[in-house]
């Protein structure tokens, strides 16, 4: 068994305490890389035979600000050119804000079972320090969305430990 990860190194704005290879609204970049991330993949392949692919992870970045059409192309061509199991788990990160109800039916239907939330935190105080865009009503309205489109395997990613946080 293997697993397969797909970075996207965009979003609309890089948070501070992000370590991530990430640039931040360059959508101009983002047709090469598509262009780039496909001709690897293929290439890549022959490398792979043999292999079960148990694990595709879409990590970012923000992968749903590149684009679900996008992320399901790359998805087809993972499944076009290496065995993925079909109870395997596909997931893909977002931030609360670059959720629609649209973009996430056309993952779920592309085969994505799995969302990771970047909620950070449920304290909009400290949502707002860490410069993220969204509040928690946002989190909760994406997690809602997430579910009437289909997705069971739903995660939040949470920070803590943050200046100013006691236990």
């Amino acid at each position: 068994m293997t697993g397969v990860y797909v970075h996207i190194p965009y979003c609309v704005r890089k948070g501070a305490y992000c370590d991530f290879c990430s640039t931040a609204d360059r959508r101009d970049l983002i047709p090469a890389y598509q262009q780039a991330l496909t001709q690897h993949m293929r290439e890549a392949a022959p490398l792979a035979e043999g292999y079960l692919v148990d694990t595709v992870y879409f990590g970012g970045g923000t992968p749903t600000w590149y684009g679900a059409e996008r992320l399901a192309d790359l998805f087809g061509e993972i499944k076009e050119r290496y065995k993925v199991l079909t109870d395997g788990e596909v997931t893909f990160e977002a931030n609360p804000d670059s959720v629609t109800e649209k973009g996430l039916r056309a993952l779920r239907k592309a085969g994505f079972n799995r969302i990771s939330l970047g909620a950070q935190s449920a304290n909009d105080g400290i949502l707002r320090d860490l410069g993220r865009r969204h509040d928690w009503a946002q989190v909760v309205n994406a997690v809602d969305l997430a579910w009437k489109t289909g997705f069971e395997n739903i995660s939040l990613d949470l920070i803590y430990g943050l200046p100013g946080q006691s236990r």
